[in-house]
């Protein structure tokens, strides 16, 4: 079963607010600063099956200049999605190889 993605170019502030409120959720306090630290460009948003999303992640990681961050939902038992954030081309990049891998439809 493959990921289902939506690919976010130049985030409105309130999305970013949104964003960051939800994954300051599940981070802990010493690396909160890099999540002020990544460039905003575009956020490649990743829900699917626990196994799938992190496989995805280790690829997207590995390909390009992104940061991967855990997006908390109303349940902590489950990780419901992934933010892929980085500069749009690096976004855009692991999304390609997501693609390309048979991650994403």
């Amino acid at each position: 079963m493959a990921l289902q993605w939506e690919l976010i170019v130049a985030p409105s502030p309130s999305c970013k607010r949104i964003l960051m409120n939800r994954i300051m959720k599940s981070m802990p306090v010493d690396q909160k600063e890099l999540l002020n630290r990544v460039k905003w460009g575009a956020v490649l948003l990743l829900q699917g099956m626990v196994a799938q999303t992190i496989a995805a992640v280790d690829i997207a990681t590995d390909i390009a200049s992104v940061e991967a961050f855990e997006v908390m939902g109303n349940c902590p038992q489950h990780m419901p999605a992934v933010a892929i954030v980085g500069s749009v081309s690096e976004v855009e990049r692991a999304l390609e190889a997501l693609k390309s891998g048979g991650k994403l439809l």
